[in-house]
């Protein structure tokens, strides 16, 4: 299913179509109305709630497994359970059901030299790691086109009988890349600068929050400025999952990595961002919302 480019990440400005009688409408008509109100709701969610995992997505692995009675034969493979995350422009990812990434297919397809860039020494990714090769596991929001309807040719080259697509899907990519830095990134901490307990860096890093022209406003001339866990090239837009290390012995001459399969697969899944909901917030900071059965509350409310 192939993607398509989003409109919300070139979204210049929240214009409104402005309806009267007698105007005729066009799809560029139509395509505004859902740019407004899907901008202004993404727009809400990233400044309200932030970007990251707001439920689930978390990421396993599972070893191969022989062919048994009533279970199929299963590849090894990076499993990223259900779930879902906002991403920095606001857009709802979801992962309706499992999907997983083939690794032991993706290792032997990647070019030994790549791999070998991504391979660290034991602590060097971090604080007593073992040795072998390190990549982190992002998901990032495609639009997905799905039926065809026909239309009239959108250009000079078009065929008489011209199709589109008859409807768009909010779908996701997972990617996987490899850390090639020789310490490999720590990810970007959202509101660092904000120090607990502390309501002046707060109001500081409020009035610091808006930066016109990078990620609170989309245009033509401004786009995302990247993370610090994002590559050059790489969809700035994207959500780090997890960070995965496969053990490996140190690459000789042009060879790639030899993976050591007897060692689990390290996946840390604490480095990506959350997205906290309220009700899971004052649950965690015990704030009782509640009254107690003895409350004075409830026996000068009831009937």
């Amino acid at each position: 299913m192939a993607s398509k480019t989003d409109s919300l990440s070139g979204l210049e400005a929240p214009d409104r179509v402005h309806y009267a009688t007698g105007v005729m409408l066009g799809a560029e008509d139509f395509q505004a109305e859902q740019d407004y109100h899907r901008g202004r709701l993404a727009r809400a969610l990233a400044h309200a709630a932030g970007y990251g995992t707001l439920a689930g997505l978390f990421v396993d692995h599972q070893g191969a497994q022989a062919a048994t009675g009533d279970q199929p034969a299963r590849d090894e493979r990076l499993l990223v359970n259900p779930g879902l995350a906002i991403d920095r422009l606001g857009r709802l990812i979801e992962v309706p059901r499992p999907s997983c990434l083939r690794l032991a297919q993706w290792y032997a397809a990647q070019p030994a030299s790549e791999l070998a860039q991504a391979w660290h020494e034991a602590g060097g990714a971090w604080e007593e790691s073992p040795a072998g090769v390190v990549l982190d596991l992002f998901i990032r929001f495609v639009a997905c086109p799905r039926g065809k309807t026909p239309s009239f040719a959108g250009s000079a080259f078009d065929s008489f009988d011209s199709i589109t697509a008859a409807r768009l899907r909010d779908g996701f990519a997972i990617e996987p890349v490899l850390r090639k830095e020789a310490e490999p990134v720590q990810p970007s901490v959202p509101w660092d600068d904000v120090s607990p307990g502390d309501a002046e860096s707060l109001r500081r890093a409020l009035f610091a929050a808006w930066r016109e022209g990078t990620e609170n406003h989309r245009g033509e001339d401004a786009a995302l400025e990247p993370l610090d866990e994002h590559v050059p090239g790489q969809d700035p837009s994207a959500l780090l999952l997890a960070r995965v290390l496969l053990p490996a012995d140190a690459p000789v001459a042009d060879q790639r990595p030899a993976r050591r399969l007897d060692e689990p697969v390290k996946v840390r899944n604490e480095l990506r961002n959350f997205v906290v909901p309220l009700a899971a917030l004052t649950r965690w900071l015990d704030i009782p919302l509640t009254p107690p059965a003895d409350s004075k509350f409830i026996e000068e409310t009831t009937p």
